[in-house]
């Protein structure tokens, strides 16, 4: 098992997320890609790719309204088929003194 530990903002969008999880497996964003949230799928479009119809530029985690120990599933290079289990761990405050990235 290959597993990774993220700290998100719950404002961040389905893109931002996408990006994230890219740097933190090592990967240069260059294959098809998507997340599977509530019976949905999302993702960033790439020419040649599946066409999604909500702009993920819009969709936010929070709007997911995701409990704890929710999971969903992100999905990359459909060719070699990285299925990816995310789990939200914790929902932890915001703290004003910090800087997120």
């Amino acid at each position: 098992m290959i597993w990774r530990r993220l700290l998100v903002r719950s404002d961040s969008t389905i893109v931002d997320l996408h990006y994230a999880l890219q740097i933190a497996f090592g990967w240069n964003d260059a294959h098809l890609n998507l997340f599977h949230i509530h019976g949905q799928d999302y993702g960033v479009y790439h020419d040649g790719g599946t066409s999604f119809s909500t702009d993920p530029d819009q969709v936010r985690l929070c709007d997911f309204k995701f409990r704890i120990n929710e999971r969903f599933r992100y999905e990359y290079d459909f060719g070699d088929g990285w299925q990816h289990e995310v789990r939200v761990e914790a929902s932890l405050a915001q703290d004003e003194k910090c800087t997120y990235p």
